[in-house]
C-alpha cells in the first residue's frame, strides 16, 4: 500500500504571472521541473504555518497566507501526494536557495509538462482564476455602478463587482453573464465602511490581475452639520474617501501592465458648500487625491481619472428633487448610462478631470470667477431648505 504524503505549495500571483521554482534535486519525475514553493506538512503544523515555514526554509522570505486556492492529488510510483496551494503575499524580496532558479511565468505561457505532475492538476484553476484581468467596481449595484458594469461588459470586459447585498451582486452577475456569455463576472460583498470587511475582501480578491478600477460607491447624504450622529459621519467618511484610497492601493498592488483608475467624485466637491459640509469636503478631497496620484504615476501605465457629475437621475427621490430644480435640473441632469459611457471615454483618453454634461461644464465655468464669499451665501440659502439622507 502506498504512503499518502500531505504537502502544501504557495502560489504568488503578480501582474498576470505565477511564480515558479524549478527543482535541482529529486526523482526523475521531479527533477529540473517547476513546482509551487513548499513541502510537507510537519506534526502539529497546520498548512499555513507548514508554508510560512517551507518559504523561509527555502526562499528566505516573510509571506502572507491569503487563502486556499487548489488541492490535486498525484499517484507516483511509490507514493501518492495530496498538495493543498495557497495564495501567498511575498511582501519583501527572496533568495533562491534550493532551487536551479525561480522566474515569473505569464498564465499564458503556463507548460504543464514543464511542471512536477502533482502540480499540474492545479495549474489550469489558478489559470482560470487569475489568467484574465478585471474591472473592479464598487458600488456596483447602485444606478450609477450597474450602469458602468453593463457598458464594460458590452465591451467584453471581465468584471469583479462589489457592494454591500451578496443577493443583489449575485443577481447582477447572473444578469450580466446572461446577456454577456463570453464576459466573466465574479463578486465579493463589502461594507466599505467596515475595516474588517474590506481586510476579508482583500483577501477574496487578492490575486487578481485588475486593469480597471471604478470607484462608485458612496452616501449622498445631505444635512446640516449639526444633525450627523458620530455612527453617520464615520460612515459617510469611510466610504466616499477611505474606501476609496484604500481600494485604489489594493489594485496597484495586483495592478495589471496598465490599469485605468475611475473616482466618482461630484461637482459638490468644486467648491465648500453650507448644509452639504461633509459631502462636499469628502467629494473636494477624492478629486484632489485623483488629481495628485494621477500626478505621481505618470508615465507608470496607471491612469487616475476623477469624474464630477452633476445630478444624475437615480433614486426616485432624487429624481423628484431633479424636477424640484426647474428647466435648469432637467437640463443639467443626466442618466447613468451617459455618466459611465462618457467618463469611459474620458479616461480612456487621460482626462485627469471630466464633468460629464455641456450645461454641467458650463456652470463650472461661469461660477468660478464669482467670490467665494457670494458663492457661500447663495448656496447656503438654497440648501438650507432641503436635506437628504437614504442610507
Amino acid at each position: 500500500m502506498k504512503t499518502t504524503i500531505a504537502v502544501v505549495g504557495a502560489a504568488f500571483v503578480k501582474e498576470g504571472k505565477l511564480f515558479a521554482a524549478r527543482r535541482s534535486y529529486g526523482s526523475r519525475y521531479v527533477i529540473h521541473k517547476y513546482e509551487f514553493v513548499g513541502g510537507k506538512i510537519e506534526e502539529g503544523e497546520s498548512g499555513e504555518q507548514a508554508i510560512v515555514r517551507e518559504c523561509r526554509e527555502e526562499l528566505d522570505a516573510d509571506v502572507t497566507v491569503c487563502r486556499k486556492v487548489g488541492f490535486s492529488s498525484y499517484e507516483y510510483p511509490d507514493k501518492i501526494v495530496d498538495i493543498t496551494v495557497y495564495l501567498c503575499e511575498m511582501p519583501g524580496g527572496y533568495t533562491v536557495k534550493e532551487h536551479e532558479d525561480c522566474r515569473w511565468i505569464p498564465f499564458s505561457e503556463l507548460s504543464a509538462d514543464e511542471w512536477a505532475p502533482a502540480d499540474r492538476g492545479i495549474l489550469e484553476e489558478l489559470r482560470e482564476q487569475f489568467g484574465a484581468n478585471y474591472a473592479l467596481v464598487t458600488g456596483a449595484t447602485g444606478h450609477i455602478g450597474s450602469a458602468f458594469c453593463k457598458e464594460l461588459a458590452s465591451r467584453g470586459e471581465n468584471l469583479f463587482i462589489t457592494g454591500r447585498s451578496a443577493e443583489k451582486l449575485a443577481a447582477l452577475a447572473c444578469g450580466i453573464m446572461e446577456k454577456y456569455p463570453a464576459v466573466t463576472v465574479r463578486y465579493c460583498p463589502c461594507d466599505l465602511a467596515d475595516e474588517k470587511s474590506r481586510a476579508a475582501f482583500f483577501s477574496a480578491a487578492a490575486g487578481y490581475t485588475f486593469s480597471r478600477l471604478i470607484n462608485v460607491a458612496g452616501a449622498d447624504i445631505q444635512k446640516a452639520f449639526g444633525r450627523y450622529d458620530e455612527q453617520k459621519l464615520v460612515f459617510q467618511t469611510r466610504v466616499l474617501f477611505e474606501g476609496a484610497v484604500s481600494l485604489t492601493r489594493f489594485c496597484l498592488k495586483y495592478r495589471a501592465e496598465r490599469l485605468s483608475v475611475i473616482n466618482i467624485s461630484s461637482m459638490s466637491g468644486l467648491y465648500p458648500m453650507p448644509y452639504f459640509a461633509v459631502y462636499s469636503a469628502l467629494k473636494g478631497a477624492l478629486t484632489n487625491f485623483s488629481l495628485a496620484l494621477g500626478e505621481e504615476l505618470k508615465g507608470s501605465g496607471v491612469t487616475v481619472t476623477a469624474v464630477l457629475p452633476g445630478a444624475v437621475r437615480t433614486r426616485p427621490d432624487v429624481i423628484e428633487y431633479i424636477k424640484k430644480q426647474g428647466l435648469w435640473g432637467r437640463i443639467a441632469a443626466k442618466s447613468p448610462e451617459f455618466v459611465a459611457k462618457r467618463s469611459l471615454k474620458a479616461a480612456s483618453r487621460g482626462r485627469a478631470v471630466y464633468i460629464p454634461g455641456v450645461a454641467n461644464r458650463l456652470l463650472r465655468a461661469f461660477t468660478a470667477p464669482i467670490p467665494l464669499k457670494l458663492k457661500l451665501k447663495f448656496i447656503a440659502k438654497r440648501w438650507s431648505r432641503t436635506e437628504k439622507d437614504a442610507f
